[in-house]
This record gives C-alpha cells, structure tokens and sequence, in this order.
C-alpha cells in the first residue's frame, strides 16, 4: 500500500511538472508572438495614437496593464507630457508637468527602469531622491522605462497596480524595458521620417525659388527696354510676393530727382510721379538717399508718404518695402513693392526681392547704357568718344549679367544633395525595418557575452570613420580574408566584406567567439543594417551640409562683408569634411593620399575655409575625370600653415595660368562652369591675410597651396 501511495504522489508530481512546463511553454510563445509583434510596430505606417493603443494591448497581454502611461520629454523646455493614458481612475486625464524630482523624472535622469512599492517610494522619498507633495504613494507597485535611443532620451512608458493582489516583478521590469526600446525606435523613426521629409520640402521649395530667381534673371537681362524690364519683374514677381502695388524709381539724368518709370496700385498704372531728392516724405527718397533698405510698417509714415495723384487705391497699404537698385557700385534708383497686408514681408520675401533687384539693376544699367549709345551716335561732334564709352559700360554690364546664369547651374547642383537625402532616407527605412524585424529573433540566440560583443561591434561599426578609397578597402578586405580562412571560418570572403564595412577589421580577436557563434550571419547582417541607418543619416547631414555650401558660394560672390565668427580651428577637421563630402566621387577610380602634420589651431573663419577646401578638391577630381590620384598636405613653417590640394589631372597651360582667378574666367565647356570657384578661393584667402599659389605642368597635374597665419588677421 505504501508502494502505491509512493507511486501516485509520484505521478502527480510529474503531473504537476508538465502543467508548470507547458504553462512555461505557452508563456514563451505568447512572449515571442508579443514581441514580434512589437518589433513590426516600428515599421508600421499608422498614426502615434494607434500605435500606443496597439502596444498598450500587447503590453496588456503579457502583464497586468489598466494604469498604462507613454510620456514624452522635451529636454530643451524641460517639459514633460503624457502622450497616451488609459487608467482605472476616470479623473485621470493626460497631464504635461516640468522635470524635476517626481518619479517619472527620477525615471528620466537615471536612465534605469525602476520598480517601486510603498516601502521602496518612501524610502526614495526619505532620501530625498523624489519628492512627493502629498507624501504618500497612491499606487501599490509601480514600475517605469525610460525610452532611449542612441543616447537620447524621449521619454518613458509607465504602468502601475492600485490592486493589493497585483504586484509586479524584476521579470515585469525587464519586460518593460525591452518594450521601451522598441517604442524608441518607434519614436526615432517618426522624427527621422519627418526630418527627412521637412528637408526634402525646403530643398525642393529652395531649389524651385532658385530656378525661378534664374529665370527671372534670363528675362530682365535678355531686354534692352527699361519699360518692358520693369513690367516683366512685376510680372514675375507676383507669384512670389504679396504684392497690391509695384513701383521702380530711376534717377534722373542731372540727379536732382527720383523719377517713378512704372508704377502700378490695384491695377492702376502710373509713370510720370517724380520727387526731388530733398522731398521730407517720399520713402522712395528717403531709401535712395540712405543708401539702405526700408521695410515699414509703420502707419505715421504711410499717412505722412505721397502717393500719386492718379492712383486711387481699394484699401490702405499696410506693409511695404523699399530696395536700392545698385549697378556696378553705382545706385541708379529703387525698387518698392507694397501690400494690404500686414507684416507682409519677411525674410523669405525680402530675400527673394533683393535677388531680383540685382538683377534689375544690371538689366537697367544695360539698357540706359544702350539708350546712351544709340543717342551718342546721333551727337556728331561727339560720336567717337561716347560711343566709345557707351560701349565700354555696355561689356562691364554684360559680363556682370553672367549672373542671371549661375543661378540656373546652382539650382541644377542642388539637385544632387536631394538625390542623396531621398536615397538615404529610403536605405534608412528599409534598413531598421529589416535589422528591427531580425533583431528579437537575434537577441532571443544570443546569451549575454554575445550580446556585449554584438553592442560592441554595432558601437564600432557607427563610429566616424576616415575616407578609405578603393585600393584600401579591397586590400583590407584580402588581408582580412586570409586571416579569417587561417582560422577556418568558411565564407571568409563574405565576412571579411561585412566585417570591414563594419570597420571591425583591426578588432578581430574580441569578436572571434562572436564569429563563431551559430547564428554568426545574422549578427553580421544586423549589426550592418543598424550601422547602414547612422551611415545614412550622416549622409543627409553631409547633403545639407553640400547645399549650405553651394548657397555660401553665390553669397560669397554676390555679398561681401557679412558678419562671421573667427574662431580657432582644426585645419584638418575642415579638410576631412569636405573629403566626406567627395567620398562617393573619391572611391570610384581616385586615389587619395593625405600627408598630415600635427597643427595647433588656426585663428580663421572655419566655414569659409571649408569652402575655399570644397571648391579645389572640385577642381581636382574634375581635373582628373575621377580618376587618378588626389594629394591632401598640411604642415606648418613658422608662423604659417600650408594646404596642399593637388592632383594628377591635365595640368593647365601657361598662357591662361595668371587668369584663373579671374571672376567669369572658366575653361568648362558652356553650361558646366561659372568661373567663380577661384575667384572666391582668391577673396576668402585674402581675408585670412593669406596668399595662395598654384604650381602646375601640363599633362603632368596641378597643386594648388594655400598659406595662413597661424594667429590669423592681425
């Protein structure tokens, strides 16, 4: 009998086991599918509530989670706001409160999960770690996650029990953890999607007002009629700028007053308004005599400022600008374009306007200087001599008028950056879609050291790295193979490619047992798909970082004396920037070699040397086709510093050596060279105090080296 009795609480012990084990089971799969499921969150195109609402339900799955919380934090206002609530108590509402020292911002500066019962709230309370106005917890287990993503925090997800029967674990706490991270992932691609998509509409809206600016150039520089010249920039205009009333004033031929050749008002014209240059009223004087713009909005001014008796306007002009048309230094008269509206004219308008201007006082210059040749033929006693000189004005008016076509080439350069923003932004999408569809399934195979080894090698693989050309990376790759095969790796080609895209080539032996591991491809796909998303968002950075430059370059050409910050600077940061910026030209058939000295900082102005470094690093590669081997120096002689930029390209000639820093002075075919390149390298060398040589030998390449004062422009 007493065999019996052994034998059935045996069997019921081994009954009870396969309940608990298949209760485990079920827990598991349950787990995975939930965390499967969270991961494909991130790549899921619904709304950010219904997502929440989404997690919150998977979440609710796995734990006890009717008091759920998703809060987001504003580091810059220190502000923190609840997002998504759902709570047992219907009083609860969504709330937004500063950081400071409540749980939630406990939370937050810890960067640590937490989980808090009474004795561990009063405790935290005591201590003076949180503080609590009514010093007591209304929650009997509480657990907190922050939601970190590459070392930014962005807020943190909160459940809590007020149920005594429901407390929750360390095993709820990691859970919540894990969960964290994904809503951060989640988030990050949320404000990356919108990153991305806020600068491809400012480029593209940049790129379209560059265009039309360059059209509106072609068409005011294509006529010789002051008429027709200022009909055509109302016309063009209007689209751009909320504009009731138009005018352009000229001065008069002895200078004594502003003559209004067009002025237009609710679609009323008028041209024959003039005021003398000692009117105390006209804004138009007022402009032309300071020598200033004028933007007003100021209805004392308005009500005081003539208007022309012909014109009879349907409402008050509320906002109003004023701009000096200056032709080769020479104010020739102005520019107004008026409005209804108030504060109609902000930075964007104003912009546009003066682009515009500039081109109207060359096309306005062209055609007086063309009136005042056509009428210097008809003087006879004087033919000669001022027709000489008209035509003389007429070439210096030209050659300026060049300007109406390299707006046309900035806006066809620009096209390349958004190419690259549009491509990146879509390698990032499919990128942490497959690395975070994979990455559950990866860390589930994986055992702690594995995981510190992957974090490590993910960590490398997004550091800054040196631009590698094409030589170097198939060396490295060869060098890595051969050791991987002497280690008996099979598919060492492959690895070795992944492993020196992920820049772990010369951290090998910490990665071995890593190597080794049975799921040793998917660690290697993934870290490269987390490493592909950094790569790819420094890649956008680095393109609007191309297309600020390319704007500085106009500017710097058709603006001078703006204010900018001397600093000092690492001449080799700058230099390596802008070799980030060539890398994808670089790579295909170029060789770069770089001979670096170790230089203290340069007193200089940082982004005009970087871009005197874009433009002949241009005109290296293109000197070359791309192919062939570029020649980075830097060094130091006394009080100086040397740049070196030089190439193996077709040298060039010299009979036209001493022109190449000419403005306009170009040896490109048409449409694919403005000849300002040089002609600003030359300006923004000057202003450092600096001078800058170029040795060059057909068919052999060409160096150009630049030299500065260590201590900048004394």
């Amino acid at each position: 009998m007493a065999t019996d009795e052994l034998q059935a609480a045996g069997l019921a012990e081994r009954v009870a086991q396969l309940e608990r084990e298949l209760a485990e089971r079920r827990r598991g799969e349950e787990l995975q599918r939930a965390l499967y499921e969270i991961a494909a969150l991130s790549s899921a195109d619904s709304g950010q509530h219904d997502h929440y609402a989404r997690l919150h339900e998977i979440v609710g799955r796995l734990m006890y989670a009717r008091n759920f919380i998703i809060a987001t934090y504003d580091a810059e206002a220190a502000m923190i706001h609840q997002v998504y609530l759902v709570d047992e108590d219907p009083n609860e509402v969504k709330e937004s409160f500063p950081y400071g020292e409540g749980i939630s911002s406990l939370v937050l500066r810890s960067r640590r999960p937490w989980l808090l019962d009474d004795p561990t709230f009063k405790e935290l309370v005591a201590q003076g770690e949180i503080r609590a106005p009514r010093g007591l917890a209304d929650f009997n287990s509480w657990m907190g996650a922050p939601i970190i993503f590459q070392e930014r925090i962005y807020g943190l997800i909160i459940v809590q029990s007020y149920s005594q029967d429901i407390s929750y674990d360390q095993a709820d706490l990691q859970l919540l953890g894990y969960v964290a991270s994904h809503v951060a992932a989640i988030m990050a691609r949320w404000e990356s999607n919108h990153a991305i998509k806020q600068a491809n509409d400012e480029l593209a809206a940049s790129a379209n007002t560059l265009r039309l600016l360059g059209d509106i150039g072609k068409d005011l520089t294509a006529s010789l009629d002051r008429l027709a010249i200022c009909k055509t920039l109302e016309q063009r205009l209007a689209p751009l700028l909320p504009m009731d009333a138009f005018g352009v004033a000229l001065v008069s031929p002895d200078g004594e007053s502003l003559d209004y050749v067009y002025y237009v008002e609710d679609g009323q014209e008028d041209t024959e308004t003039s005021y003398p240059m000692d009117h105390p009223t006209s804004l138009a004087v007022l402009t032309f005599r300071e020598d200033r713009e004028m933007t007003v909005f100021n209805e004392t001014q308005f009500d005081n400022a003539p208007t022309p008796v012909s014109i009879q306007p349907s409402a008050p002009i509320l906002s109003a600008v004023f701009r000096p048309l200056i032709a080769n230094g020479r104010r020739i008269g102005v520019v107004t374009a008026q409005s209804h509206q108030v504060n109609a004219y902000q930075d964007r308008e104003l912009e546009v306007l003066r682009s515009a201007a500039a081109y109207a006082a060359i096309a306005l210059a062209n055609a007086d200087a063309y009136a005042a040749a056509e009428s210097a033929r008809a003087r006879a006693d004087k033919a000669l001599h001022e027709l000489h000189e008209a035509e003389a004005h007429l070439v210096h008016s030209e050659k300026m008028a060049a300007l109406g076509q390299l707006i046309a080439g900035v806006a066809h350069e620009i096209n390349t950056p958004i190419g690259a923003i549009r491509s990146s932004g879509r390698n990032i999408t499919e990128s942490l879609g497959e690395a975070l569809a994979d990455l559950p399934r990866l860390l589930e195979l994986l055992d702690a050291e594995h995981r510190r080894s992957f974090s490590a090698l993910v960590a490398t693989a997004i550091q800054p790295r040196a631009v590698m050309s094409t030589r170097e990376e198939r060396a490295a790759v060869r060098e890595l193979t051969a050791r991987l095969e002497s280690l008996g790796f099979e598919q060492a080609r492959h690895r070795a490619g992944l492993l020196v895209q992920l820049q772990a080539q010369d951290v090998l032996d910490p990665l071995l047992p890593l190597l080794r591991h049975p799921a040793c491809d998917l660690v290697l796909e993934t870290a490269y798909g987390l490493a592909t998303v950094t790569t790819n968002a420094e890649n956008i950075n680095t393109a609007v970082d191309r297309v600020a430059k390319i704007i500085f370059a106009l500017k710097s050409f058709s603006r001078s004396g703006g204010e900018s910050l001397w600093m000092d600077a690492d001449l080799r940061e700058g230099l390596e920037t802008v070799l980030t910026i060539y890398q994808n030209q670089i790579k295909h058939g170029t060789e770069l070699l770089r001979d670096y000295e170790d230089l203290p900082p340069v007193r200089c102005l940082p982004d005009e040397l970087n871009q005197v470094w874009t433009n002949l690093v241009h005109n290296a590669l293109q000197a070359m086709d791309h192919k062939g081997t570029l020649r980075i120096g830097l060094r130091r002689e006394g009080d100086w510093a040397h740049v070196s930029v030089g190439d193996t390209g077709k040298g060039i000639p010299e009979a036209i050596r001493e022109r190449i820093f000419d403005a306009f002075f170009t040896t490109k075919p048409a449409g694919e060279g403005t000849g300002l390149g040089l002609d600003i390298v030359r300006k923004i060398v000057e202003k450092h105090g600096g001078r800058i040589k170029v040795d060059s030998e057909v068919g052999q390449g060409t160096t150009f080296t630049v030299s500065l004062p260590m201590r900048g422009v004394k």
